[in-house]
C-alpha cells in the first residue's frame, strides 16, 4: 500500500539581498507546502509495522498546544467492553472498529460518520464483543475493500459504501474455522489483529485458545477478490514437514496454538511475510509435547506468494511460561557511515529484544545459549537452555528476589514479603511449579502486543513495557477414562480444569484481573451458555462444547466453591495453571518496587538503551504522594519526525506526548476512558491529526468507553505581545521552556548555564534546543562560551519543516521533515578565512551563507576565546542585526527569507564534529577526536518582543 502524498512546490525564490554570495543554492525549501493528505493506510502505519510518522507539523516545540479537533462516540460501550482499534486513514476517510465490533467510516477531518457496518445483521442477530485491533484496507482492479474481522469471520466491505461484497467468500465472508485440519464446528478461533496485504493476497494469522484441545493456528493467505485459500504454513508441522521431529506425538494427543495472533509483517520489496508465533498447548505444561516444539515462539520468514519458508529463528524452546511473541516483527533499515543493513526486530514478553538479519535470520548482536532451571513437575522436561541476546539489554528485570519487592509503603512491603516467601522464585525461565513460582517477567510482559516505534533517522526503537511478576502455580487437571463413572458436577470439573482454570482459578474465584470471578455470577443459564459458546470481551469462545458439556460446566460452576469435588480419577492426567495471577500488593499494583511500566529508547546501532522513563501513574497512589511509578500499559507508541512520541496505554487513562531525545513529558490529556490502543497519525488538507481509540476496559480494568478522538493544533497561532519587559528564557536551573530537536547531542544544565555536548554518533545531525515560545520581531541577549573546535549558533525565528522537501532542498538531512530551519547567528572562534561569530547563515534553507563572502573573509577578533561572550540580536522585519561584545558584526536585510520566516522560536545549536574539522592545521596536535565530547555553553538568555509595523 502506497501512501497518498500531495505536495505543491512554490517557485524557487532567489535571495536578492546584496549580501548573498553568488554560488549558493537558491532554494528556500520552507516554501515547499503540503496541501494534501498523508495517510495511515495500514495497521500500525505501514507494512513494516514500524509505528512511525514522517509528519512534523505537530512537533516538540508546539505539541503543548495540542487540543481535541473532534470526538466520535460509537454509543455501544458495555460493562468491561474494550476497543483496541488502530484506525486506518485513506484519502481522508478514517476506518475503525467499535466495542460491539461494528466497522465505521468517518470523515477524518471532522469525525462525522459516513457509514457503519453491523456484522450481527449477517450473523443471526448475534452481537459479538471481543478483542479487535482494526481493519485491513485493499485496493485493486476490483475496487476498494475493507476487510473486517469478527471472531472467526473475515468480511469484505465496500470501502466507499460500507456494503457487504457478497461475491467474496461465502456470501461476503470467509469462515476462518475451515481448512484448519480439524472439525470446523469444534474449532475455536478469533481474529484479534487485522491481516496484511501482499498484492492480491490477504495474509492472516489468528488467535486460538492455548488450553488443552485447542485449534492449531497456521498462517494462511486468501485471495483478496474471491476469498479462496491460496496457501497455508503449518506452524505445528505435519508429518514430513520441517520441524515435525522437534515434537513428541503421543497417540490420541492433539496440539493447538503456535499462532501469530499479533499479525503479520510484509516486506513488499522481497515479497516476504514475517510472523512471530505464540506458545502451544498447554501454555504452562508440556509433558505431552516433549521437544523444542518448532515453529512455536519463533520468528518465521515466508515467501508471501507461496507460503514457502525462507528462514526461522526460535526465541523460546519448549515454552512453559506463556511467552508468546506478542508483537509482529518490525522491519528496520539501520544506517551508519553511508552503509545500510536491513534487519528484523522481534520484541518479547521476556523484555529481550532480538535483532536479526532480514535476509538470513542470523542475529546481528551476539546471542548465547544459557542453562536455565529444570522442572520437577511430574512428566515435564523443560528445555535445558534458552537463547539470550547480549544486546540490547533486557528492557526490564529478568528475575525476582526479596530486594526487588515493593517499597511504596511499609505495609505493602510487609505484605509482599509474606506472600513472596510462599512461592519459589529466581531468574527468568524458572519453571512453573506445584508450589507456585514467581515469574519475572510474567506473562504480561516485558513487551506486549503494542510493539515498538522505529525512527529511521535516529536508528532508535521506542518501546513501552510492563514490569509485573506473575504466579505460575500448577494444579492437577484430573481426568477419567470413562465419563460414565462421573457425576454431572465431576464431569463439569474435568472440563473446567482443562479449559477454564487458567483464567478463573481452581477455586473459581478468579484472579487479580477484573471479571474473572465465577462466584455469584448472576447470569441466567441462557446467558451463561452464550458467553461460553461465543465469548465476550477478553474471554475466548468455546464453540466445541455441546449441550451436555454446557450442562456439566454450569453444574460445576453452581456447586459450592470451597467443597472439593473429586472427578473420580486416581491420578492427574495433566496439569494446568491455577489462574493468570499477577503478584500484587494490597493497593492492587505489582508487589515489586516501581517502575511497573516504562517507555524505552533503544539505539539499534549500538544495542544500548538511550533512556528509560516511567509511563503513567496510578491515581489512587498519586493522591497519596506516590508518583511516577509507571503503570501496566496496553497499547502502542508512535514516534514522529516532529521529535515526539505519542502513547496512551496507561491505567491513569491519559494520552501523552514524550520528547524523543530525553523521554520528557511534553503534553498530556485526560481521556474519557483508557486508550488501550495504538494512535494513528495522518494529515488531511494540510492539517495534521493524531487519533486514539479510548475504549477502556481490558486488562487494566478501568471504565469502558467508545470514543475515537482526533487531536490537532489550534488554527490560531500563539502570539507574544510586544512590550518593554524582558522575558527570561532560561531560569539558570532547568530546561523548562525548551525542547530538543534533531540529532543526539546532549543538553544539560550545569553551574547556571545550558551546556551542549557533542556525541560522535550524531556527527552528521546537528542538535537544536528550541524555545517553546515563538516570537515575531524581538531583541535577544545571551552569553556564550565554546571550546576551540565546536561551532554553534543561535536560531532566529526558526521553524520545523512539517514535511520532507523535494528537489534540491531534499538533499541530505536538511530537507527532511522535522528539520530545524531558519536564519542563524553563527558562533565560532576566530580562524583566518572561516566564518566568525555574528555572521548569518540560512540553516537548512538551501541558501548557504546569508552574510557576504567578503564579510566572512574579513572576519573579526571581538570574540573572547577563553571566556564568556555577550551576544545581541535584533530582528525587525526583514532586517537582522548582530553584536558580539558590544561590536556590531552584521546588519542584513533579506526580504525573501523574511517572507517564509516572519516568526518562530529561538534555537540553540550544537554542530557535529567530523574529521574535516579535526584535520584543519590550526587544530594539529590538540589530540581532539570525534569521540571526545566538545562543548558550547549559554547563559543569561533573555528576549524582548518588539512591535511590528505590519
Amino acid at each position: 500500500m502506497v501512501r497518498t502524498l500531495c505536495l505543491a512546490a512554490l517557485p524557487v525564490i532567489a535571495v536578492t539581498a546584496a549580501a548573498q554570495s553568488p554560488e549558493v543554492e537558491r532554494d528556500l525549501s520552507e516554501t515547499v507546502r503540503a496541501i494534501g493528505n498523508w495517510d495511515w493506510p495500514v495497521y500500525l502505519g505501514d507494512q513494516t509495522r514500524g509505528q512511525y510518522s514522517p509528519l512534523a507539523q505537530i512537533n516538540a516545540t508546539n505539541v503543548h498546544r495540542l487540543q481535541p479537533a473532534w470526538e466520535y462516540r460509537a454509543g455501544d460501550a458495555a460493562e468491561r467492553s474494550t476497543m483496541y482499534s488502530n484506525p486506518l486513514i485513506v484519502d481522508g476517510v478514517l476506518y475503525a472498529v467499535t466495542p460491539s465490533l461494528n466497522a465505521v467510516a468517518l470523515d477524518a477531518a471532522t469525525g462525522k460518520r459516513m457509514w457503519i457496518f453491523d456484522p450481527s445483521v449477517h450473523n443471526g442477530g448475534t452481537v459479538i464483543r471481543q478483542r479487535n485491533r482494526g481493519v485491513t484496507y485493499w485496493k485493486g482492479a476490483d475496487g476498494e475493500r475493507v476487510f473486517h474481522f469478527v471472531r472467526d469471520r473475515a468480511y469484505a466491505i465496500d470501502a466507499r459504501s460500507g456494503e457487504l461484497i457478497r461475491s467474496f467468500g461465502s456470501g461476503g465472508y470467509i469462515d476462518l474455522r475451515e481448512n484448519l485440519g480439524v472439525d470446523p464446528r469444534a474449532a475455536a478461533l478469533q481474529m484479534t489483529t487485522p491481516g496484511g496485504i501482499y498484492k492480491n493476497l490477504l495474509i492472516l494469522g489468528c488467535r486460538v485458545n492455548e488450553s488443552y484441545g485447542s485449534s492449531p493456528g497456521p498462517i494462511r493467505a486468501f485471495n483478496a477478490v474471491t476469498g479462496e485459500l491460496e496457501w497455508a504454513f503449518h506452524t505445528i508441522p505435519r508429518p514430513g514437514e520441517l520441524g515435525h521431529d522437534t515434537w513428541s506425538w503421543p497417540e490420541g494427543e492433539t496440539f493447538g496454538g503456535g499462532n501469530a495472533w499479533s499479525g503479520v509483517t510484509i516486506d513488499e520489496d522481497r515479497g516476504w511475510v514475517f510472523v512471530g508465533t505464540g506458545a502451544v498447548t498447554d501454555d504452562f505444561y508440556g509433558a505431552f509435547r516433549k521437544g523444542a516444539n518448532l515453529f512455536a515462539n519463533s520468528v518465521v520468514a515466508l515467501d508471501a506468494a507461496t507460503g514457502e519458508r525462507k528462514w526461522h529463528y526460535q526465541v523460546v524452546r519448549h515454552d512453559i511460561w506463556d511467552y508468546d511473541l506478542p508483537a509482529a516483527p518490525i522491519l528496520v533499515t539501520l544506517r551508519s557511515g553511508g552503509g545500510e543493513r536491513d534487519a528484523v526486530v522481534q520484541l518479547t514478553k521476556m523484555g529481550l529484544t532480538f535483532v536479526l538479519d532480514r535476509d538470513t535470520g542470523e542475529p546481528i548482536f551476539p546471542v548465547y545459549d544459557r542453562p536455565v532451571p529444570s522442572s520437577d513437575v511430574p512428566g515435564e522436561e523443560a528445555w535445558p537452555t534458552q537463547p539470550f541476546p547480549v544486546k540490547p539489554p533486557p528492557l526490564g528485570r529478568i528475575g525476582i528476589t526479596e530486594a526487588d519487592l515493593t517499597n511504596i509503603t511499609p505495609e505493602a512491603r510487609e505484605h509482599a514479603l509474606r506472600e513472596f516467601r510462599k512461592y519459589r522464585s529466581g531468574s527468568i525461565y524458572t519453571p512453573p511449579s506445584l508450589q507456585g513460582t514467581l515469574t519475572m517477567p510474567g506473562h504480561l510482559g516485558g513487551s506486549q502486543w503494542n510493539g515498538g516505534s522505529f525512527d529511521p533517522q535516529l536508528n532508535t526503537l521506542f518501546v513501552n513495557v510492563n514490569e509485573a511478576p506473575t504466579i505460575g502455580r500448577l494444579r492437577p487437571a484430573y481426568g477419567s477414562d470413562s465419563r460414565e463413572q462421573q457425576t454431572r458436577v465431576q464431569e463439569g470439573r474435568q472440563i473446567y480444569e482443562t479449559n477454564c482454570m487458567a483464567c478463573h482459578g481452581s477455586d473459581r474465584r478468579g484472579t487479580s484481573e477484573p471479571g474473572t470471578s465465577l462466584v455469584n455470577l448472576g447470569l441466567s443459564r441462557e446467558d451463561l451458555d452464550k458467553v461460553i459458546s461465543e465469548g465476550r470481551n477478553l474471554m475466548p469462545a468455546y464453540p466445541q462444547f455441546g449441550a451436555e458439556e454446557l450442562d456439566a460446566v454450569a453444574a460445576y460452576i453452581d456447586s459450592v466453591p470451597d467443597t472439593a469435588v473429586s472427578s473420580g480419577a486416581t491420578r492427574a492426567h495433566r496439569y494446568s495453571i491455577d489462574g493468570y495471577a499477577v503478584f500484587r500488593d494490597p493497593h492492587g499494583v505489582p508487589a515489586i518496587a516501581p517502575p511497573w511500566g516504562t517507555l524505552n529508547a533503544i539505539d539499534l546501532l549500538t544495542g544500548e538503551i538511550r533512556w528509560k522513563v516511567p509511563l503513567g501513574e496510578y491515581p489512587r497512589l498519586a493522591a497519596k504522594g506516590i508518583r511516577d511509578t509507571g503503570t501496566m500499559n496496553f497499547g502502542g507508541a508512535v514516534a514522529t519526525a516532529g521529535g515526539v512520541i505519542f502513547v496512551a496505554a496507561t491505567a491513569d487513562e491519559k494520552f501523552r506526548a514524550f520528547g524523543k531525545h530525553s523521554g520528557r513529558v511534553l503534553w498530556e490529556y485526560q481521556l474519557p476512558a483508557g486508550g488501550y490502543a495504538t494512535p494513528s497519525v495522518y494529515q488531511v488538507d494540510g492539517r495534521q491529526y493524531v487519533a486514539i481509540a479510548a475504549g477502556g476496559g481490558g486488562k487494566n480494568g478501568t471504565k469502558s468507553g467508545d470514543s475515537i478522538i482526533a487531536f490537532a493544533l489550534p488554527e490560531q497561532e500563539e502570539h507574544v505581545e510586544a512590550g518593554s519587559d524582558w522575558i527570561e528564557l532560561f531560569d539558570g536551573k532547568t530546561l523548562d521552556g525548551w525542547v530538543h530537536m534533531n540529532g543526539f547531542h546532549n543538553f544539560t544544565v550545569e553551574d547556571g548555564a545550558i551546556v551542549g555536548r557533542t556525541v560522535e554518533g550524531s556527527a552528521r545531525m546537528n542538535s537544536f534546543l528550541c524555545s517553546l515560545r515563538q516570537f515575531d520581531d524581538f531583541e535577544l541577549e545571551a552569553e556564550t562560551y565554546l571550546d576551540p573546535i565546536t561551532n554553534s549558533g543561535i536560531q532566529v525565528r526558526t521553524k520545523i519543516r512539517p514535511m520532507s522537501a523535494t528537489g534540491d532542498a531534499a538533499r541530505g538531512t536538511a530537507g527532511r521533515a522535522g528539520r530545524v530551519n531558519g536564519p542563524q547567528m553563527e558562533i565560532r572562534r576566530y580562524y583566518p578565512g572561516q566564518p566568525t561569530t555574528g555572521v548569518l547563515y540560512g540553516e537548512a534553507l538551501g541558501i548557504g551563507w546569508m552574510s557576504s563572502q567578503e564579510k566572512i573573509d574579513e572576519g573579526h577578533q571581538h570574540y573572547i576565546p577563553e571566556g564568556w561572550n555577550k551576544l545581541r540580536i535584533v530582528a525587525e522585519g526583514p532586517r537582522i542585526q548582530t553584536w558580539v561584545n558590544g561590536q556590531m558584526i552584521e546588519d542584513l536585510v533579506n526580504e525573501e527569507v523574511y517572507k517564509t520566516h516572519k516568526r518562530g522560536f529561538i534555537g540553540l545549536q550544537v554542530h557535529g564534529i567530523n574529521q574535516n574539522d579535526i584535520a584543519r592545521p590550526v587544530h594539529a596536535g590538540k589530540g581532539i577526536t570525534t569521540s571526545q565530547p566538545l562543548i558550547v555553553k549559554w547563559r543569561n538568555i533573555r528576549v524582548r518582543p518588539l512591535a511590528r509595523d505590519d
